[in-house]
């Protein structure tokens, strides 16, 4: 017998198990909603000049900021939902809410400064496509923390 199993018969959580976190699931859950979806949202202010009325600003303002608006809500209910049904501390998972609210929030500045750039197939330089790739990274960053599910810990 050796120490670490008598330091398991005598400890307080014995009898518990650790599952690991999958880590597959995680990494897919991110890719769709944090990859796919703000994608797609950045993306809705060129369809919406290619494809809308031309020289309409008021269809690209609405349009986008309805899009914005249930994006938003969406993100926020879905997130909240998954951090609340995560297997984390309680100080993680309110770390991991402000973390959500604050990337909701630079999704809307992104997608504001993408709506101001007149036509951005031709005006975009490298800074910005550089800030923009920096931007991006740091909410995939940031939103894989977020959606970090835990590690589950049951008694078997």
């Amino acid at each position: 017998m050796s120490i670490y199993n008598d330091r398991d018969k005598n400890s307080y959580d014995f009898g518990t198990t650790v599952h690991p976190v999958s880590y597959s699931t995680w990494f897919l859950r991110l890719l769709t909603w944090d990859g796919i979806v703000p994608a797609i949202m950045l993306a809705l202010p060129g369809f919406a000049r290619r494809f809308g009325p031309q020289n309409n600003d008021r269809f690209l303002v609405m349009l986008v900021v309805a899009a914005l608006i249930a994006g938003i809500l969406l993100r926020f209910s879905l997130g909240m939902r998954h951090i609340n049904a995560n297997h984390c501390g309680p100080v993680v998972k309110q770390v991991q809410r402000i973390g959500l609210c604050l990337m909701i929030l630079m999704l809307m500045l992104v997608e504001t400064l993408i709506c101001v750039i007149p036509n951005p197939n031709e005006d975009l330089k490298l800074a910005d496509f550089v800030f923009f790739a920096t931007a991006g990274s740091v909410y995939l960053l940031v939103m894989g923390c977020v959606l970090y599910p835990g590690r589950r810990v049951s008694d078997e």
